[in-house]
């Protein structure tokens, strides 16, 4: 199976207290081909390994909160400032490396038509001397 995934998570609070920070977020999204080894492929209830690699991708952004003004216009009052909060984005690294993930889940449906699904994977986004590590669980449809 060829497939895309993406994963918006934030940082902790202990982390931001680390950095001195009031907020932050971890991107990552990944393409891959990952193998299916199913159970019970025929039946109403389908238990099934998944795993495989690809191309993954990481955003770290910190970020503070912050007020933006714009111009805003009324017919009656004309043009007038209006303040809305928005977010600095103080620094960010992106990098795009090769990685790996393996999981399980479970369909449940009928053998002719779409399937809900839930499953777990354990994905490794591998660097020289670190790596990324993140296990999603997702809830779907699939046909």
């Amino acid at each position: 199976m060829l497939e895309f995934n993406y994963s918006d998570m934030g940082i902790n609070r202990q982390t931001l207290n680390a950095f001195n920070v009031t907020g932050g977020s971890v991107r990552l999204w990944s393409l891959t081909v990952n193998p299916i080894v199913r159970l019970n492929p025929k039946g109403p209830v389908d238990w099934y390994f998944i795993g495989g690699g690809g191309l993954y991708h990481r955003t770290q952004e910190i970020t503070e909160p912050a007020v933006g003004v714009f111009t805003g216009f009324d017919p009656f009052f004309g043009f007038y400032p209006v303040a809305v909060p928005v977010e600095n984005v103080l620094a960010s690294r992106s990098v795009m490396k090769p990685g790996v993930n393996i999981g399980a889940g479970f369909t449940v449906g009928s053998r002719w038509k779409g399937k809900f699904y839930a499953e777990a994977r354990y994905h490794r986004m591998l660097f020289r001397d670190t790596h990324t590590d993140a296990v999603p669980v997702n809830f779907g449809y699939r046909w």
